[in-house]
């Protein structure tokens, strides 16, 4: 019961109304802004579109930062563009956002897809990145074999394409998230059912073809120089087999780069340890802005 009525508060605290739509090259993007001071954006991953919910409302990350949370093209009320938008199209959206609403810098917080979404925006404006958090990114070429992934997706891309929603959407999160995915979202999240749906529509007509059409290997890693936190679940690779191998490549091609990993986790991670990611990312910022204080000094 306990647990219950922890979940319910964790929920009725996100960031839940709107502020205000902004219009990006054709895309009506949604986004929530919340507290002041250091910048921190949010770029969830696919299918969900409240993946970070929990996260936000954490005390720790609302005392000193200003966070701003966005629907990604085709996600929630966000529309999608008339043509197939790719990665790089995903980070001028995310960047787009931050000069809309006069944030030079901030912090990117990305989960699965997002987080290549992060890393490419890294990449198209570095000065525009203070850091990265990057929870679990799906970054195919940095995965020795991809084949298990790929093989599961293709097959509920097929259930997608043949009109099977509900059994994409299920066939993808049993097999690449947790199979125990619908306990977990039923407690933290409650109503998640009609989300998901929608988020599964544009999960494989936009986020996918991007994904598997992005290329992000060591030459590009090491342009990424702001301060990086990766994430992973203990329990992912158990999963999915890229989980442990991708998160330790790219510790390996990242030039400044730390990697934690959360014990009792899954790709659910955000859902399921928000408490304790929002403690390291604290520390994490923290550390980056008494560094830059010294420096400036």
């Amino acid at each position: 019961m306990k647990m219950q009525e922890q979940a319910a508060e964790t929920h009725d605290s996100r960031l839940r109304i709107p502020d205000d739509n902004i219009s990006v090259g054709g895309v009506e993007l949604e986004y929530w802004l919340k507290g002041a001071g250091e910048p921190v954006v949010f770029l969830h991953g696919g299918v969900l579109t409240d993946w970070f919910g929990p996260l936000a409302a954490e005390l720790s990350m609302t005392d000193g930062y200003q966070l701003v949370s966005y629907h990604r093209p085709g996600y929630g009320s966000s529309t999608l563009p008339s043509q197939p938008i790719t990665l790089a199209g995903q980070a001028d959206c995310c960047l787009a956002l931050m000069r809309h609403l006069g944030i030079a810098k901030a912090h990117l917080v990305g989960h699965s897809v997002g987080a290549c979404i992060a890393l490419q925006a890294a990449l198209q404006e570095p000065e525009a990145v203070a850091s990265l958090a990057l929870l679990e990114p799906p970054v195919m070429t940095a995965a020795s074999d991809p084949l298990p992934a790929l093989t599961v997706l293709r097959a509920t891309a097929t259930l997608w394409k043949q009109g099977d929603v509900a059994g994409a959407m299920d066939a993808f999160m049993r097999g690449i998230v947790d199979p125990d995915y619908e306990r977990v979202l039923d407690r933290v999240l409650g109503t998640w059912r009609e989300d998901a749906l929608k988020g599964t529509d544009a999960f494989f007509q936009t986020d996918q073809p991007a994904l598997q059409a992005w290329r992000f290997e060591k030459p590009e890693a090491a342009r990424v120089r702001q301060p990086a936190i990766l994430f992973l679940g203990h329990n992912s690779t158990r999963v999915n087999p890229i989980r442990e191998p991708v998160h330790r490549t790219l510790l390996s091609w990242l030039p400044n780069a730390e990697g934690h990993t959360l014990e009792g986790a899954t790709h659910l991670l955000p859902l399921q340890k928000p408490a304790q990611i929002s403690a390291l990312l604290t520390a994490f910022y923290n550390a980056r802005i008494t560094a830059q204080k010294h420096w400036d000094g």
